[in-house]
């Protein structure tokens, strides 16, 4: 099982911090880095390029929604790259078809439910599990919701994914099992030891 130090790039450096792209700390880790897009802004694919090439191990989260986004993101080095649940099934389709590279991102909403993970997240994780990757990332906003939906999954579906976590925590959190899981994905700057 892997972990991976995750941070949200900005124009000043890696968030939290910031922390230089440069920092000499960076190479000691996996590295997870976010794209926090706002209107659909374009991705600084030549920065990004430049710092791959500079780390080991970079996987990249832009909240892709289209198969073009994410081989943009893997033709530019990084290890894989994430394309939205929610996007449609022929982009989905297509990333897969291409590349094991391509993880599902699963970013949960402010507030869990029940309801949510029968209604909505539980039936979409089912159909694609037919057609798309065999990676997710699941991305929590507020803590405890990454253990209760990795513990009321039914076991068919915890079983068909293998599992990046990235709690809201920021470090690892107790789950029922350790059934499936790739790796962590936590708190970037307490890695480097911020």
């Amino acid at each position: 099982m892997q972990t991976r130090a995750r941070f949200v790039w900005a124009q000043d450096g890696l968030w939290p911090g910031p922390i230089d792209f440069d920092d000499p700390r960076l190479l000691a880790h996996p590295i997870h880095i976010e794209f926090r897009r706002h209107n659909n802004s374009g991705l600084p694919l030549g920065e990004l390029r430049k710092f791959i090439e500079d780390n080991n191990e970079v996987q990249v989260d832009a909240a892709a929604t289209s198969h073009k986004e994410v081989m943009d993101l893997l033709m530019v080095g990084c290890d894989r790259a994430t394309i939205d649940i929610f996007s449609r099934d022929k982009e989905i389709m297509l990333g897969h078809s291409v590349t094991e590279q391509v993880v599902l991102r699963i970013m949960l909403p402010n507030k869990v439910s029940l309801t949510y993970l029968t209604d909505t997240l539980y039936p979409r994780l089912t159909e694609i599990k037919s057609f798309g990757p065999n990676s997710a990332l699941i991305i929590s906003k507020r803590r405890g919701d990454l253990a209760y939906v990795l513990d009321k999954m039914p076991s068919t579906l915890r079983h068909s994914f293998s599992w990046w976590l990235a709690p809201d925590e920021g470090e690892i959190v107790p789950l029922r099992s350790n059934d499936h899981i790739a790796g962590w994905v936590l708190d970037g700057a307490r890695m480097l030891g911020e």
